[in-house]
């Protein structure tokens, strides 16, 4: 790990743990192992820093989530695709869906969703779910809206999840959450 994924990894687990204000960058280059200096090196500011975490967690995210998804054929096990590279995404990986959640929710939000790199997501993800209205796989609804929506349903499986991980392993309960969010996406 080099020292600016260092940073990274650092600042995502003081940012989650104490939130944005109350987490100093001489807290996270102490965290990182590295001198103040290091993390100025990297980023002019702490607002730049919060927004590269953002932008490059947003970006594993996206490439998890859509892993694979070219070599299924139905539009519906493409989604369940996403659905399940998802919520088990951040199952693994707590503190950084922990982060990507307070970022979103915070005072940064509007700059952050503003980065080049996140409007090409959000795009990307939007062509893909204008596809499947297209196709009439899921309802006509507000784009924007439809992909929260989808995101909040995602969020609690993996909140379910994490307070009950026996039913990770549950293909019952799995194939009733996908049905559930299915129904809830389906014309």
């Amino acid at each position: 790990m080099d020292k600016r994924e260092q940073l990274l990894a650092a600042a995502t687990k003081l940012f989650v743990e104490r939130g944005f204000h109350a987490t100093p960058t001489s807290a996270i280059s102490k965290e990182a192992g590295v001198s103040a200096g290091i993390l100025f090196h990297y980023f002019k500011t702490k607002d730049d820093l919060i927004t590269d975490l953002y932008v490059d967690l947003k970006k594993e995210y996206t490439n998890v989530i859509l892993k694979d998804i070219d070599k299924l054929t139905s539009d519906v096990s493409k989604i369940r695709l996403i659905w399940s590279n998802s919520w088990n995404w951040g199952l693994e990986n707590p503190i950084k869906f922990q982060f990507l959640l307070q970022a979103d929710n915070s005072i940064y939000s509007e700059s952050i969703k503003n980065h080049p790199e996140i409007i090409a997501k959000y795009h990307l993800f939007g062509e893909i779910i204008q596809g499947y209205i297209d196709n009439k796989v899921i309802t006509n609804i507000d784009i924007y809206f439809l992909m929260q929506s989808m995101f909040a349903l995602i969020t609690s499986i993996i909140k379910h999840l994490t307070l009950n991980p026996a039913l990770k392993n549950d293909q019952a309960f799995i194939e009733k959450a996908w049905e559930l969010f299915y129904n809830y996406l389906k014309p």
